[in-house]
């Protein structure tokens, strides 16, 4: 191909690119016959997850993690070709499971770009529309996935339609460097290697579809930057924040135990027909799926137990956050906490626990991860010590700010109160705001007024 760079001496080292590829076509067919003479052997198909199709957003100025399946001991090769630049070619093998993966060179901003994933006998991965900029990945409950078409929902709401009418003239304005990765809801009780989801470009006929949170930071972050900005968008009303954590940090953190045991408690106790219908849809999905490769395969449609509580740890990580890892990213947002009102003594260990688990899944410990501070839609207190569970989460989430690459966007001022105290305030653009200024304060080098006033230190006078 035309001004295309072979890089498979990276991964197949002392081995010229013409020879290695006659070598691996001779390979190449004796696993093959050897696969069909197999008994029993599975011959796995060529696949890529979700989050590498067409429109794809991907990091720039950073090495880009790649990943799929083949056939195991089947080697694959990937080809990125830029539309004003040379291409990068390179070859690896599938392991013993079947995964492969690969580091594409970093790229510049703005790089548009075409991936190819190809073996010698199977029809190729053609991923097109490829664009390199800013990619973040946001999270958490109805706050973050409240979308800008919801806007407008209540009769207080009367600036619902400014609202996606402003939203529809940004995505035209961002002639398709504004994009989102829409994840579908999932929940499962192992982790699964897929998210269900797209690329979609934002255009004024689709934007509604994004996240209004995670909207107005990429259009933020797109105008004073001038620069694609991608959000990978992942959360569900309602939840807490261990249904998010991976299992294996969760039950090693310090309130891990207790708070496994309440939920197990909770699915233990359900009645003997929902425990009935479970055991006869599993029943129904292993007669179906009768080997364990296919079983591997077919994991997302496994079925689940449920308790009515969408809450059970880890279940929401296993659907929806496990699959996309190790993509490449600039960091994360999170906006979630009223979920945990029931104990929020616990917050501080669950939130830096999901901190470090993320950034060790994503493989990178310095991606930073900014969280809003949970707004206020509670009625005021009539008594001096009344019980506030918004106060007592707002404090526990300052245990996230104990960690590095940390930092906190308020929304005290952003709640609705009267009448009826919603909690899903629908004008986001304040908050995206402000996220977007806390990084392109502490990473963009655009330094700025972006934090609330905080409390300092206290001191008793004299006569006090």
């Amino acid at each position: 191909m035309k001004g295309l760079r072979d890089l498979s001496a990276l991964f197949v080292p002392m081995i010229g690119p013409m020879i290695f590829r006659s070598a691996v076509s001779t390979c190449l067919a004796a696993v093959v016959c050897g696969l069909l003479l197999s008994p029993g052997a599975v011959r796995a198909q060529l696949r890529m997850p979700a989050v590498f199709s067409d429109h794809a957003m991907i990091q720039a100025d950073k090495p880009v993690e790649i990943w799929g399946w083949a056939t195991p001991g089947k080697v694959v090769g990937v080809t990125f070709t830029p539309k004003e630049d040379k291409g990068f070619q390179m070859w690896v093998k599938a392991g013993a499971e079947g995964r492969w993966q690969a580091q594409l060179p970093k790229v510049k901003a703005g790089t548009r770009a075409e991936l190819e994933v190809h073996t010698h006998d199977e029809t190729p991965i053609k991923i097109a529309d490829v664009l390199a900029g800013e990619v973040w990945l946001c999270s958490g409950q109805s706050n973050m996935s409240y979308l800008l078409t919801t806007t407008g929902r209540k009769p207080n709401e009367s600036t619902g339609p400014e609202i996606l009418a402003e939203a529809q003239k940004n995505a035209t304005e961002a002639q398709g460097a504004l994009r989102y990765f829409a994840v579908s809801a999932k929940r499962a009780d192992v982790p699964l290697e897929d998210v269900p989801g797209r690329w979609v470009v934002a255009k004024p006929e689709s934007c509604g579809g994004c996240f209004a949170l995670s909207w107005n930071f990429a259009v933020a972050l797109h105008q004073r930057l001038h620069v694609p900005v991608g959000v990978i968008n992942t959360a569900i009303g309602g939840t807490a924040i261990e249904p998010w954590t991976p299992r294996p940090e969760l039950e090693a953190c310090a309130v891990g135990a207790a708070t496994i045991a309440r939920y197990q408690a909770k699915l233990d106790s359900v009645g003997p027909e929902v425990k009935a219908k479970y055991e006869s849809d599993l029943a129904a999905w292993t007669q179906r799926y009768a080997t364990p490769e296919l079983q591997q395969r077919n994991l997302s449609s496994k079925p689940i137990l449920a308790d009515g509580n969408s809450n059970m740890p880890s279940r929401l990580y296993n659907g929806m956050v496990h699959g996309l890892e190790p993509y490449t990213l600039k960091g994360f947002l999170w906006f979630q906490g009223d979920g945990n009102f029931g104990n929020p003594q616990e917050y501080g260990v669950l939130v830096q626990t999901l901190i470090r688990a993320w950034r060790g899944h994503f493989k990178d410990d310095t991606l930073p991860f900014y969280y809003v501070e949970m707004q206020n839609y509670r009625k005021p207190q009539e008594a001096p010590v009344e019980p506030n569970p918004m106060s007592l989460i707002r404090e526990a989430q300052q245990g996230a700010l104990l960690l590095p690459h940390t930092d906190v966007a308020a929304s005290l001022d952003q709640g609705i109160d009267k009448p009826d105290y919603e909690a899903h305030f629908p004008n986001k653009k304040v908050l995206g705001e402000r996220m977007a200024g806390l990084a392109l304060n502490n990473l963009y080098g655009q330094p700025g007024l972006v934090h609330s006033p905080a409390f300092k230190s206290w001191a008793v006078e004299a006569g006090g």
